[in-house]
């Protein structure tokens, strides 16, 4: 079993992006050197998405930080939101500071030492919003995407709440995972961002309300005036994916 808390790291760049590594040499993360806010990877620009569903989310919990992209991200987006990461390697939190320029901690955003299980099981707080990220250099550690995991998210999360995991495609168990998932949450949607690649899953609780096309229309406008990123594109593969789902909600 692999430690998450020790993992080596190694950075690289190439063409003007800086990427972490986790003892192998798949990317974990990356960043544009000249823009740190970007996001490179296409699988952080699918999880983008979540500010269709949300236009001012209260807080963001990000379970994994890697290089930061999503923590950065969502604090400079969103500038009422309160964010906060769990990583349980330290070395990757000094890094993540040094090299990938993820801020450091202010009144709104935090970084916690700790491992994301454990987290989850001790902290009985309600959240709005929760982001699972955790890879290795392998994939992801199988304590990740257990229905008992799957479970524990969904009740740390407010009845309206939102629930997203980065799955990997070419895992042949990840068709598993989602069943999992749409036997523990009121609606799955499912995002690929890529072919193959990783899969996106959003996970709605009961009392989750889904805005109309309408009003994830504008909100996709005017967030297309803060990023350099084809967002539209995932929104209408979105869309396209979850037809079936979005038309028995009366959101197309």
């Amino acid at each position: 079993m692999v430690d998450l808390k020790t993992l080596p790291i190694e950075i690289s760049e190439t063409n003007e992006v800086r990427s972490l590594h986790l003892e192998t040499d798949s990317i974990q993360s990356s960043m544009l050197i000249q823009d740190p806010i970007h996001l490179t990877l296409k699988y952080t620009q699918v999880v983008a998405l979540t500010l269709l569903f949300f236009r001012h989310p209260k807080n963001i919990t990000i379970l994994g930080l890697g290089a930061g992209s999503l923590t950065k991200f969502f604090f400079y987006l969103c500038p009422k939101t309160k964010i906060h990461t769990i990583e349980i390697n330290p070395r990757v939190i000094d890094v993540a500071h040094q090299m990938f320029d993820v801020p450091f901690e202010t009144k709104r955003h935090h970084i916690t030492e700790f491992d994301a299980e454990i987290y989850l099981k001790q902290n009985k707080s309600k959240l709005q919003i929760l982001i699972s990220d955790i890879f290795d250099g392998y994939g992801i550690p199988r304590t990740f995407t257990q229905k008992k995991y799957f479970k524990l998210c969904s009740e740390r999360l407010e009845n309206n709440g939102l629930f997203i995991i980065n799955l990997w495609g070419s895992d042949k168990k990840t068709p598993n995972y989602i069943q999992d998932l749409k036997l523990i949450f009121s609606k799955v949607v499912i995002v690929e961002s890529d072919n193959p690649g990783n899969v996106i899953i959003f996970c709605f609780k009961h009392s989750f309300l889904f805005p109309s096309k309408r009003q994830m229309d504008l909100r996709l406008s005017f967030l297309e005036n803060k990023i350099n990123f084809d967002l539209p594109f995932f929104y209408k593969r979105m869309l396209k994916r979850n037809k079936q789902l979005f038309e028995s909600m009366n959101c197309l």
